[in-house]
């Protein structure tokens, strides 16, 4: 069985995805972080940028590695494991920048379908349903209001010891909702046959427990 599970940024769709690997003991990726290991590349070799070009991405490529295993997705950076350096909220704006190239997300797409071959696979991302696993049985996307999604990643940053502000963190959710959604290639929106799910005042086991529901529903 495969699972395409996408939804914006701080919709809950990560921690939905590793709970849901661990439940139904199928691996999980979690495609994000390798536009995260990206944007952590980027910003530690040109610093905060507003815009990025393939030509200054490209290179990196060689120098990520992505595994998907149960309830986790480990990311390597020149062979050295990576996850609280990921957090850093403006590694996810660089993350965002390096989205919105086509060139990116063909090379790496093409990368994640050769991870999960045929493979059982949670896949979790922006496109995972339309684009990199559309053969997937179950496509869930995952969604919750601006204010809440802004008010989960201060406390999950604050849980990590990292100085947030929620006016900030809101601002750039909305940024990237306005750029996720107008990108020209693979903009972020639902797959045709994807089961909506609104997270909104739900915590994380509700959401879980709502799916499970829905998946046995579908297998009978």
């Amino acid at each position: 069985m495969k699972i395409a599970i996408d939804g914006p940024a701080g919709s809950g769709k990560s921690s939905i995805a590793r709970l849901l690997s661990k439940r139904l003991w199928i691996p999980y990726l979690e495609t994000g972080l390798a536009y995260r290991a990206a944007g952590y590349l980027l910003l530690r070799t040109l610093g905060e940028r507003e815009e990025v070009s393939w030509e200054e991405v490209e290179p990196l490529l060689d120098r990520i590695r992505i595994e998907p295993g149960l309830g986790e997705t480990v990311v390597y950076v020149e062979g050295r494991p990576l996850l609280e350096e990921l957090k850093d909220e403006r590694v996810g704006n660089m993350a965002s920048l390096v989205g919105t190239l086509p060139q990116f997300r063909e090379r790496i797409n093409r990368k994640f379908r050769e991870i999960i071959g045929d493979r059982q696979m949670i896949v979790e991302g922006r496109d995972a349903g339309t684009n990199i696993v559309p053969e997937a049985q179950i496509k869930l996307f995952i969604t919750a209001s601006p204010e809440e999604r802004a008010q989960r990643r201060l406390r999950q940053l604050r849980e990590a010891g990292v100085q947030a502000d929620y006016g900030e963190i809101l601002s750039l959710i909305k940024e990237r909702d306005r750029r996720d959604a107008e990108r020209k290639d693979y903009p972020l929106k639902p797959a045709e046959d994807a089961i909506l799910i609104d997270t909104t005042g739900l915590s994380l086991e509700e959401a879980v427990e709502r799916i499970l529901s829905l998946l046995a529903e579908i297998e009978r």
